[in-house]
């Protein structure tokens, strides 16, 4: 397995700066996040040439791109929209292929909903996303789909539930453990049901309090067990990128520190490795 970093935690850092600081810090891959409060990260801030450097630096610092990670959800119940969606996935294929991503190459999103009202919108959930099958079937692509705490989509059964039911190779899950933690699973649980659907991983972690709130904080300063997961994903077969994310809470506050988040978040996914004795590459 490799560690990747997501740049979802470095809104105000350019994609050719971020790339190269990963590098120097040691990661083998840097997810790619496409959202309007990332400076020059929508498709459209990325004319031909801009994508030829960025590609160069790719391949001169060896990252992979384990996925493009869209900032958005694919539940929506106006038609238009949807639409809207689809062409913007489609859109990013374009720019993966341009990035020269591995193929297929992934592109990641939200699932959405609601939490209370998986059992109302589960058969929309299925069909918006047989249609996003359809699209990745004709652009060559992976969809992968996040769930997250709150959202339909919460738990390891409603995504057996929801990929059983969609049925395509070309749907997976953008699986991110932190929210199969805060829904009360353990790491290894989740890691054996949901690892014949992931496409995509994240990790990052979270402090859980007796109240039912938490927070979200840099990997090793919560209660998630990094190292039980790092083992399972390797029992359970997993050999891809294991991708780092910090959440909002923690890259929008006024003390963070770009570099020191990334550098600690390496470290400690590095440690969580070799204690699970499991070799990177």
């Amino acid at each position: 397995m490799k560690i990747a970093y997501g740049t979802y935690a470095m809104p105000t850092t350019p994609l050719e700066d971020a790339f190269t600081g990963l590098a120097e810090v040691g990661y083998d891959g840097v997810e790619i996040c496409l959202g309007p409060e990332h400076v020059g990260a929508q498709p459209e801030a990325m004319d031909a040439a801009r994508r030829r450097t960025l590609r160069g630096l790719l391949e001169d610092h060896g990252l992979g791109v384990p996925a493009l990670f869209l900032l958005g959800a694919a539940y929506t119940t106006d038609a238009a929209q949807h639409r809207k969606n689809l062409d913007h996935v489609r859109t990013c294929a374009q720019l993966a292929r341009d990035l020269g991503m591995r193929e297929p190459p992934v592109i990641a999103l939200g699932i959405g909903g609601r939490r209370d009202d998986w059992e109302t919108i589960r058969d929309d959930l299925v069909r918006l996303f047989r249609d996003y099958a359809e699209l990745a079937e004709e652009e060559d692509i992976i969809v992968a789909g996040e769930a997250h705490c709150n959202a339909a989509v919460d738990r390891s059964e409603r995504a057996v539930r929801l990929f059983e039911a969609v049925g395509s190779s070309r749907v997976g899950m953008h699986f991110d453990i932190v929210h199969m933690f805060l829904a009360g699973e353990k790491e290894e649980d989740s890691v054996r049901t949901l690892v014949p659907y992931t496409a995509h991983t994240h990790i990052t972690d979270a402090i859980k309090h007796d109240d039912g709130s938490f927070e979200l904080v840099l990997l090793g300063k919560g209660q998630l067990d990094g190292v039980a997961y790092v083992r399972a994903m390797h029992e359970a077969g997993w050999d891809d990128f294991i991708t780092l994310e910090v959440s909002r809470m923690v890259w929008g506050r006024e003390d963070y520190d770009t570099w020191a988040a990334a550098q600690w978040c390496y470290d400690v996914l590095d440690d969580c490795f070799t204690k699970a004795g499991v070799a990177r590459g």
